[in-house]
């Protein structure tokens, strides 16, 4: 008899090890995707956490709020901010104490430990705005001394900062205006001006980047998208109404690398070339940044002082000195040395014309009863010492305070000229006019064809910073015993108006910048430093100096009423 064999289903030990392998597989990556750096479970933590902080940082901007309307609006004070807290923390969880901003400014300190246990930190100014409260280290060079290297194939790049803060952002401090001042727009073909029914709109300026297709120029020539901000300013004289033309350079950081060559140069600003890869083919030299001018290592450059500054990101970014209160840099103070942070700077269009005309000699323009207008298509005003040029820029318009260029000033405006947002390392060309010395490189409204004169290559930049005059800044060696033509401002020391400079080279007595070192005659531009015969310093090069003429030229000269030497005038608002 044969026995028949049942066949019986079920799983092999094989297939149970697999299977239990899988659920294993499967379970781990459950709790990874609940538990792990991006799983839901953090994730869901993490927002649970930024909702706290945002619901925190109102709760201290509503106190805020409280406190001002309780001083009604003129300061707030520790008491009246704390009580305020108190309405929306318990008082073991709230710490105030008086304190400054990052960038200098009095008011409050707030701590808050409800959501951490270290504590959450506000800055609060005294008018009732609120910010996150840091403290930012200064950027220190790498211990040794580097090597000298080629600074000639520099490129300037540049940061916006927001407000009067280091917060980097894409987009520019809106332009800061008083009574009198009118944005305006032009119309391209016709030279025509238009106001700005909505100043507080942005869409009648643009600080964008310029880029040429090729980059086979090296940036942008003509016809730039970057459209600089630009103001109308009327004063009266003699019952005139008198039109006068600014432009907003906002405030920002930047850094300057130094390329093996200008064709590397150009390549990192096509994007061609990374600065990684840069490095990693011994293309870059070296640096201007926050830790002063450093090789690839970070180690300074031998006989270059360091200028120590804040950084606004990984990269050493530093704010420019115009724009960050110290008079020792060229930074702006009120009238009794207190540091003023600026937004920004209003900057004459053109070189400073006189409204009552030239006589073309030093009896007749070497006066300050004349007065200033900022206009195209009209000759400069020159034949007048530098002190004297000192007292009409003053005199242009107090209001606004108005005053004589500064070297830091100057280069503020270079600086952002070279960079993306201006010509790109395209050279602004020359205004080589003639003897007529017109603004905007002729009579009339020949600047509208003149574009390329111009700091963005379009109608919105500023003119007559390569050629026509040469400009004088309120710049000069202070410890000259040849000051007597500015006697009426240089006194030996720097205040808000003036820079005096401590030394006679630019390799050691430079101020980061102001253009005299870090772009030493970059697009062959001439360069002379101050000296104790020739103390004062005057920028842009002169009509007929040909190559050597632009935005980075400095020379030396005694300050007298030169019928070659103009200047131009700012304004801090």
């Amino acid at each position: 008899m044969k026995t028949k064999i049942t066949k019986t289903n079920g799983i092999t030990l094989i297939a149970l090890v697999i299977t239990i392998i899988v659920l294993l597989i499967l379970a781990g990556v459950t709790i990874a995707i609940l538990t792990g750096d991006n799983g839901i479970l953090n994730k869901a933590t993490e927002a649970s956490e930024k909702t706290k902080i945002a619901e925190e940082e109102e709760k201290v901007k509503l106190s805020a709020t409280g406190a001002l309307a309780k001083e009604n609006g003129e300061g707030i004070s520790q008491d009246s901010l704390e009580e305020e807290l108190g309405k929306y923390f318990d008082s073991t969880d709230f710490n105030v104490e008086a304190g400054t901003s990052e960038t200098g400014e009095e008011g409050h300190i707030v701590t808050i430990t409800e959501n951490n246990s270290e504590g959450n930190k506000y800055f609060v100014s005294k008018d009732g705005i609120v910010g996150e409260y840091t403290v930012r280290e200064p950027a220190e060079p790498t211990e040794g001394v580097g090597e000298n290297f080629d600074m000639s194939n520099g490129v300037i790049e540049v940061k916006f900062l927001e407000g009067t803060s280091y917060n980097t952002t894409d987009t520019p401090n809106h332009p800061v205006s008083k009574e009198g001042m009118t944005a305006i727009t032009y119309n391209e073909s016709t030279g025509e001006t238009t106001n700005v029914s909505d100043s507080n709109g942005t869409d009648w300026y643009s600080y964008v980047e310029n880029k040429d297709d090729d980059m086979t120029d090296g940036g942008t020539t003509d016809g730039g998208d970057s459209h600089w901000a630009n103001a109308e300013v009327i004063t009266t004289v003699d019952d005139e109404e008198i039109k006068s033309y600014f432009v907003w350079i906002p405030r920002y950081a930047y850094r300057i690398i130094y390329f093996d060559s200008a064709d590397s140069a150009n390549e990192y600003r096509a994007g061609t070339l990374t600065e990684e890869q840069a490095l990693a083919e011994n293309k870059i030299e070296g640096y201007s940044d926050a830790r002063g001018i450093v090789d690839t290592e970070g180690k300074t450059k031998e006989g270059v002082s360091v200028q120590t500054a804040i950084p606004v990101d990984n990269k050493y970014f530093k704010t420019h000195p115009v724009f960050d209160g110290d008079v020792n840099y060229g930074g702006w103070a009120e009238d009794d040395g207190t540091p003023v942070k600026l937004q920004g700077i209003w900057v004459a269009k053109y070189e400073a014309s006189s409204v009552e005309g030239n006589s073309n000699s030093s009896s007749g323009d070497n006066v300050t009863t004349k007065h200033v207008k900022i206009q195209p298509g009209v000759s400069s005003w020159r034949y007048i010492t530098i002190g004297n040029v000192f007292t009409v820029a003053k005199n242009y318009n107090q209001t606004l305070s108005s005053h004589l260029m500064k070297n830091s000033e100057w280069g503020a405006v270079a600086y952002l000229t070279e960079s993306k947002y201006g010509r790109n390392g395209t050279e602004v060309t020359i205004n080589n006019n003639g003897s007529t010395y017109y603004t905007g490189g002729g009579s009339g409204i020949t600047y509208i064809n003149n574009t390329n004169q111009s700091s963005t290559g379009n109608i919105y930049g500023i003119y007559d910073l390569s050629g026509n005059a040469y400009e004088y800044v309120a710049g000069y060696y202070g410890m000259s015993s040849n000051l007597i033509n500015g006697s009426s401002f240089a006194k030996g020391t720097s205040d808000a108006y003036s820079t005096a400079y401590n030394g006679t080279t630019e390799s050691s007595n430079y101020i980061y910048g102001d253009t005299t070192y870090e772009t030493h005659r970059w697009n062959s531009d001439g360069a002379s430093f101050v000296d104790s015969n020739l103390p004062f310093f005057v920028r842009g090069g002169y009509l007929y100096d040909g190559t050597s003429a632009g935005v980075f030229y400095f020379y030396y000269y005694d300050g007298s009423n030169s019928g070659s030497n103009g200047f131009r005038v700012c304004l801090t608002v």
